[in-house]
């Protein structure tokens, strides 16, 4: 098996670190694996600023679980330029099983989201988000501009209703930043359907962060953050959506999880790629 390791270029300063992205298979399922969010942040800014389609997706528990058994998911996920660990579980799966670092990074305020706000505010890019029922985009591109009061929001839009003429207004508003909130399935399809139809852009997935940001910027208090207890938390504030996510979907991967620790076989995170090959390339 061959794993596939994407290095940045040379010569970048401390704000844009060295990046370094290696694509492993977590219980079948690829996930790249990245050694920092600032490595991350620094792809993006990158890819802006050559003008690429750039899409990024995450996984956790639940969607690895999904992805073994719906095929259409799994296909879905091989579209993405980047499927990153989003929670401490499967990044810790990476590091204790296969000794690699795995940052956690997640589309929300405690990781990714703010950076790539922050990204767009610096360099003007225009942002549009997508998801969440009528006025929870709206509600959310106004909490995101009192905190980045030079962020310009192109759109925003509901989740539900008619996705194709939802597309339509996006290609028209050609924004560089596409940030979607549909759940799993939906918002994969949704980016790559954006970039079949000549978007480009850095489109990221974020679940349901734009309805977080209703409550405020800050979802999670800081000492939650801090003990990484975060599912517990969202269990707490939404337990009748998310019972089930934590005490059922999860299930699978924490038995996949202990064999292999137990075990050794199967490793849960594979190279991938053919027997005896590995490849290197620049983004």
């Amino acid at each position: 098996m061959n794993e596939e390791v994407l290095f940045s270029e040379q010569g970048q300063s401390l704000e844009a670190p060295r990046a370094e992205q290696v694509r492993v298979n977590v219980f079948d399922v690829p996930v790249d694996a990245y050694a920092s969010l600032e490595s991350f942040i620094s792809v993006v800014r990158r890819k802006v600023r050559a003008g690429e389609t750039f899409l990024t997706t995450f996984v956790n528990p639940s969607s690895i679980k999904l992805a073994r058994h719906d095929p259409s998911f799994a296909r879905a996920l091989t579209r993405f330029d980047a499927i990153l660990p989003d929670g401490v579980g499967v990044s810790r799966a990476i590091e204790k099983l296969q000794k690699r670092d795995a940052c956690r990074i997640s589309f929300d305020s405690t990781s990714a989201a703010l950076p790539v706000f922050e990204l767009a505010s610096d360099l003007d890019l225009g942002v549009a988000l997508v998801g969440g029922g009528e006025g929870v985009a709206a509600r959310a591109a106004a909490q995101l501009q009192r905190h980045f009061p030079k962020l310009r929001i192109v759109a925003a839009m509901s989740g539900y209703g008619d996705l194709e003429e939802t597309r339509e207004r996006l290609l028209r508003a050609n924004p560089t930043i596409v940030v979607c909130g549909m759940g799993s399935i939906a918002q994969e399809n949704f980016l790559i359907s954006l970039a079949h139809q000549g978007w480009r852009g850095c489109g990221f997935t974020c679940g349901g962060y734009l309805d977080q940001l209703d409550g405020g910027l800050q979802y999670y208090p800081g000492w939650v953050n801090r003990l990484n207890i975060r599912f517990a938390y969202r269990v707490f504030r939404e337990p009748q959506r998310l019972w089930r996510r934590y005490l059922v979907d999860y299930r699978e991967f924490c038995l996949l999880y202990i064999k292999a620790a137990l075990f050794g076989t199967p490793s849960p995170t594979t190279p991938l790629g053919a027997a005896g090959q590995q490849g290197t390339k620049q983004i």
